[in-house]
């Protein structure tokens, strides 16, 4: 084929996973090109017209207003702006792998079944397409404005008080630093909030539960006396997997790990020298700015008293015609204004030109964006100074970055541009027309929070709080609860008293475990509670004698959950019912029953040490009457009782009630192909163990898991052979193909593949592929 300077060797081994042999890095990035669309070509295709707000094309009007969204945020204009200041190596890098992305495009004769069913023919791709993917990543891991938008909700809902408690993990006063007077008005919020909702449902972009488990060991805890790393990230389960396992070996680049489609490199792996992973920092990188509009120049808004012009991109967004489309009119193109302030893109003009517009300040959409070449630069790395100068002017998705390198280093550093405010913490959207609340810089690389052989020998990142509260910046409010991050910890010291020293397998166990700190800590909180019947009783008899493992065959742990769930439900229901004539609001804040509050709930149960909490039991729907929260915790038995009382049969094994769902991008939204395209399996664990299984419930699905751990690896810096990997679904994305689930059951059961590299398989090979260039003076390359 065209574009190839020597031939490539793509060796797949028998858990299918492509070793790219090529002479030089052009031709290795051009071979990950053409294994990315030989088996992702649907997935990345979807993804571009997703980032670029080209959804209504095929699916219709429905997916106008993401269209309308993605148009407004300028993802795609933001990734021409990359490309065009690349410097020469990430250029050259990329325009290999894009070229390898069209030859294999070029060279696939039966489409993708998604390409038939919904009419799209497949483009050509570009440089910008590959961009975009890190953007559509940055906004995946990053976009706090709907936690924006929602904390202006609930303090407008409970007031700043009771907002700022229910936020128990929150800074003092961290709720409080926007006037009320600079609230967002109703119908704004409502229907920004909903938009923000279907990103979350249906387009699996955001939502809870995304974050990671990182950790690293050095050699004082090794058996082989070289440091080991663990690391899972954690996303919303789909099927096709985000992630794809591949090694790719040219004249430099030597590296080995999960790459994402639409990329030339590993994101998260190793090379021969180092191993590196990253969990979700949960930066606030994100505010929102309230706009004064002019009037009587709806293109104009102010500026310290003086009135400034907007920028404004004219798009043209294409809508397909309801099915049947031969008995339905054509709809017409509408142009879109895309409309941006000194602070970002208006994102409020989704619903409408309101009377208070809403701009998105946003680091992934800052001029001279280095991620791209950041990662490229890790992939290239030798050692801790050359791995830390890549992450110099990386930008996003903000991330925990872990290091270990052959030398026996360990280290850790966060990575990626954190605004620093004049003031304000970036809770809540604040005045755009006050320069006080402007971002004026970012963190520097030096004084980001890292470390770098740490006498304990350990290093664990959890998504918890990375700084102590000496640390002078601010990086976010929503760190997650610690209870994974000290699990971590605890089972790699009890493994250490133990065993003396560490190996991969123990680190694989410990990715695997499903004890939940959370459900311990609550087991001993309700020692208190008076039973008062016997059912109640029984209940908390198997709670108290449990040992907070979620294990799949564990019944107790479904009565748990249960519980949990229906507690707070219960605690909040009264105060977050919303009104009947704000249907968004109400459905909003009955979607936040579903976001548990953990410390929180441990402080309702603190009556000595958080007394004030107690006001929170008493539910005012029920008149005449003064629940305490032992009350509300007995109700809660109850109402557990009737939930699990409705289930067929009589299995309450946590495995059987709770599953986890991977959901197609297209399809899972269509009955019947939803069930061709969909896969599920029964699981274990919670939204706080290590081996994390954050779920949703409903009536009709019941405890559906819809966070997992997307991608898992270990990997020992004494023997790289030793490393182990695995994603969540399966390599190809053909449903027509073996290997579009193939992974389901091993990953659910810790069972991690051989990280087999720079190998002979002599034994067990899937199959081979040679790519050849086109010999000089051939038919071929005369046309």
């Amino acid at each position: 084929m065209d574009g190839l300077d020597f031939p490539v060797k793509i060796t797949r081994d028998r858990y299918n996973v492509p070793h790219i042999d090529a002479e030089s890095d052009h031709d290795a990035f051009f071979a990950m090109g053409f294994l990315h669309s030989q088996d992702r070509m649907w997935q990345m295709e979807y993804k571009r017209r997703l980032g670029q707000g080209r959804l209504s094309e095929f699916l219709g009007v429905g997916a106008l207003d993401i269209d309308k969204l993605m148009r407004t945020l300028g993802l795609y204009r933001a990734a021409k702006s990359v490309v065009e200041s690349l410097d020469e190596r990430s250029l050259a890098a990329l325009n290999a792998y894009v070229d390898g992305v069209n030859a294999g495009i070029e060279e696939q004769k039966i489409l993708p079944v998604e390409y038939y069913l919904l009419g799209v023919t497949p483009e050509v791709w570009t440089p910008a397409d590959s961009i975009l993917q890190i953007k559509l990543m940055a906004f995946n891991l990053g976009a706090t404005f709907g936690d924006d938008i929602t904390y202006d909700l609930l303090m407008k809902e409970l007031g700043v008080r009771k907002a700022s408690m229910l936020f128990s993990d929150y800074p003092d006063n961290a709720l409080t630093v926007t006037k009320v007077s600079n609230r967002i008005e109703d119908l704004i919020r409502e229907r920004l909030l909903a938009i923000n909702s279907t990103l979350e449902d249906k387009y699996n972009l955001g939502g809870i539960g995304l974050g990671s488990n990182g950790w690293v060991v050095s050699g004082k805890h090794t058996r082989s006396k070289k440091p080991i790393l663990a690391n899972d990230p954690h996303l919303t389960t789909e099927i096709p997997s985000v992630w794809y396992l591949a090694e790719i070996n040219g004249h430099e680049i030597n590296v080995m790990g999960a790459t994402i489609p639409g990329l030339p490199f590993v994101v998260l792996g190793h090379n021969k020298n180092i191993a590196w992973g990253g969990t979700n920092l949960y930066a606030d990188v994100q505010d929102i700015f309230i706009e004064k509009q002019n009037p009587y120049e709806e293109h104009k808004y102010l500026v310290e008293g003086e009135w400034q012009s907007m920028t404004i991109n004219e798009e043209w967004i294409k809508i397909k015609s309801n099915f049947p489309s031969f008995l339905n009119e054509k709809i017409p193109p509408i142009k879109w204004l895309a409309r941006s302030t000194r602070h970002g893109p208006l994102i409020s003009d989704v619903i409408g030109n309101v009377n208070q517009p809403l701009a998105l300040s946003w680091t992934a959409l800052e001029s001279g964006d280095q991620s791209f070449e950041g990662f490229l630069k890790i992939n290239y790395a030798s050692d801790w100074h050359s791995f830390k100068n890549a992450l110099t002017n990386y930008s996003a998705p903000a991330l925990n970055f872990i290091y270990a390198d052959r030398e026996g280093n360990i280290g850790y550093i966060a990575g990626g541009k954190i605004p620093v405010r004049n003031s304000g913490d970036g809770s809540l959207p604040v005045p755009g027309w006050d320069s006080n609340y402007d971002w004026h810089d970012y963190i520097s690389i030096e004084s980001l929070p890292q470390e770098f052989n740490p006498p304990s020998g350990i290093i664990i990142t959890a998504n918890n709080k990375v700084h102590d509260d000496e640390y002078p910046f601010h990086i976010s409010s929503r760190w997650e609860p610690p209870y994974r991050a000290q699990r971590i910890n605890e089972v790699i010291l009890s493994s250490l008293d133990e065993n003396k020293s560490l190996n991969v397998q123990q680190l694989v166990d410990i990715q695997g475990d499903v004890v939940s700190l959370q459900a311990r800590k609550m087991i001993s909180l309700l020692g208190n509670i008076k039973p008062k019947t016997y059912k109640q009783e029984e209940a908390l008899y198997k709670i108290k004698h449990w040992d907070g493992s979620l294990d799949m065959d564990s019944e107790v742990a479904t009565i748990y959950q249960s519980w949990l769930r229906n507690f707070y439900r219960l605690l909040l229901a009264d105060d977050l019912k919303g009104e009947l004539l704000y249907q968004e609001r109400s459905n909003r804040l009955q979607r936040f029953l579903e976001k548990l509050q953990p410390l929180f709930i441990q402080k309702i149960f603190n009556e000595k040490k958080y007394p004030d909490y107690q006001e929170w039991c008493d539910n005012t729907l029920t008149y005449n009457k003064v629940e305490s929260c032992h009350d509300l915790a007995r109700q809660a038995f109850d109402e557990m009782f009737h939930e699990l009382g409705r289930l067929p049969g009589d299995n309450l094994e946590w495995g059987n009630v709770h599953h986890t769902h991977y959901s197609h991008p297209v399809f899972s939204n269509i009955k019947i192909l939803n069930n061709i395209f969909d896969r599920e399996i029964e699981s274990g664990g919670d939204g706080y163990s290590i081996n994390v299984a954050t779920w949703q419930y409903s009536l009709d699905k019941g405890y559906q898991q819809i966070t997992s751990a997307s991608y898992r690896q270990v990997i020992d810096l004494n023997d790289w052979n030793e490393s182990r990997f695995i994603i969540n679904t399966g390599q190809s994305a053909n449903i027509l193909s073996e290997h579009y689930d193939d992974y389901i059951g091993r990953h659910r059961d810790v069972e991690l593949l051989p990280m087999l590299f720079n190998s002979e398989f002599d034994q067990g090979i899937n199959s081979k592929l040679m790519l050849q260039p086109f010999a000089k003076g051939s038919i071929k390359e005369s046309i």
